[in-house]
């Protein structure tokens, strides 16, 4: 993480800090008014958007990386196909090697790995078993082959706050409830693609890693989510439920990392909240490496990093999203394992199942779901 992105996740930061960020005031100023731009253009009908024909819900955020979309994408995805709907998650693809339009899971096999799709839609296709996945730029064009090619009937947009050239039956925004907004300034001298004001567009708020938020910042934040919305928000911690090989294949139990010395390997927008993962299972953290949002991992960075969990009788320990970046040999390494972390909801089970039954309503008569 850079120091402008450092500052970016500061709330208050210090005077010095600040002074750094003043030379991006304009290019805020111009960022705020493409935005509002923009939004205006779509709001007004202006600006067309593609309809898929099936219930879409879109999953996505105000602020950039970190806020737990992915695992509140699966949890959505598996919630609709225990409906009964042949579901299909299509995602941008970011730090893929190509920019196609492609299908990474068809429901049934994997078909790309994570050079070729992506870490997050690779990692999706692992997590989601029977559910289709698909990359690319142009997300109508995802929904239009996973409907005709796919025979999908309920789509889930991963990261689709703002990319509204596909309409959505729901939009749920993802906060992060520890850090929701940053500083409070948009791009690039702040962490928020849009104004806090954008969550009005959305049917739900989803409330991440609540556990690490103070009582007075949540309580806040629940009455900026019934405000926006009209409904209460769903709250979630990020739950470790399983540590496992560097292959992803093998279970090595939540129990693993007790006692055990860990260095902590990261590619991650917020890093910070991995480190208390790794403590909450009683790991040593006796090292860290944190590498930019999406990093691919160099032959050599990871040589490095194995020498030194050898010279500290240490395990290198990542995120499951870090490790489907490995390619096989490397994930082989016994000395490599990963974290598995869901969204656990702690509140608000029925505000979810109640938005989603009603975006699926919408389609109702022209449905093709198998329940």
């Amino acid at each position: 993480m850079s120091l402008v992105e450092r500052i970016w996740w500061r709330p208050h930061a210090a005077p010095g800090e600040t002074a750094l960020l003043a030379p991006l005031v304009l290019a805020e100023g111009l960022f705020r008014v493409g935005a509002a731009a923009r939004g205006a253009l779509y709001d007004r009908g202006l600006l067309a958007q593609a309809r898929a024909g099936v219930p879409v819900v879109s999953i996505g955020n105000v602020a950039v990386g970190g806020a737990g979309k992915t695992p509140a994408a699966i949890a959505v995805a598996s919630r609709l196909a225990a409906r009964g709907r042949r579901v299909a998650v299509l995602s941008r693809g970011y730090g893929a090697s190509r920019a196609d339009p492609r299908v990474v899971s068809d429901g049934v096999r994997t078909l790309l790995g994570a050079d070729e799709a992506g870490d997050e839609p690779a990692l999706l296709a692992r997590r989601l078993p029977g559910v289709a996945v698909l990359c690319g730029p142009r997300r109508a064009a995802l929904a239009a082959m996973a409907v005709a090619t796919l025979g999908a009937d309920a789509l889930v947009l991963d990261d689709g706050f703002q990319h509204r050239a596909l309409a959505r039956d729901l939009d749920v925004v993802v906060l992060d409830a520890a850090n929701p907004f940053g500083n409070g300034h948009l791009l690039p001298r702040g962490p928020n693609r849009e104004p806090r004001g954008a969550i009005r567009r959305a049917g739900l708020v989803w409330l991440s890693r609540v556990d690490g938020a103070d009582a007075a910042a949540l309580t806040a934040l629940r009455a900026l989510a019934l405000d926006a919305t009209g409904r209460a928000p769903v709250e979630s911690r990020h739950a470790p439920v399983d540590v496992v090989d560097g292959t992803l294949g093998r279970s090595l139990g939540l129990g693993a990392l007790r006692g055990e010395r860990v260095i902590a390997v990261s590619g991650l927008a917020r890093p910070g909240a991995f480190l208390g993962t790794l403590a909450g299972l009683g790991a040593e953290v006796v090292a860290e490496r944190a590498f930019p949002d999406h990093h691919r991992f160099t032959e050599r960075e990871l040589d490095d990093v194995l020498r030194a969990a050898e010279a500290a009788r240490a395990r290198v320990v990542m995120t499951e999203k870090d490790a489907v970046r490995l390619a096989p040999a490397r994930a082989a390494e016994p000395r490599l394992c990963a974290v598995r972390i869901d969204a656990e909801l702690v509140r608000g089970e029925a505000v979810l199942a109640e938005v989603l039954d009603a975006a699926l309503t919408v389609h109702a008569g022209s449905s093709r779901s198998a329940g």
